[in-house]
């Protein structure tokens, strides 16, 4: 029983550890692919979408929802 509660913790604390890391890659992210990342991720919106509301054409809008997710990706894997 206390191993499951302590498996459990240390669960919540990765967890933890990983959503701060998140928010600091974010943060860090150009702020170009930042807001094409979030408006894709927060607000579901299509590619077409942001680039619409963001003022590039989709070619564009895609690079950057790609180039972020890259990015993020790389920086919670050297996190880990």
């Amino acid at each position: 029983f206390s191993a499951d509660i302590g498996e459990g913790l240390e669960h919540q604390v990765h967890v933890r550890q990983q959503a701060k890391q998140l928010m600091t890659l974010l943060t860090d992210l150009p702020l170009p692919q930042r807001e094409a990342f979030l408006l894709r991720e927060e607000s579901g919106m299509s590619l077409e979408e942001i680039a619409e509301t963001t003022q590039v054409n989709r070619e564009t809008a895609k690079s950057r929802v790609r180039y972020a997710i890259a990015r993020l990706r790389r920086g919670l894997r050297s996190a880990s």
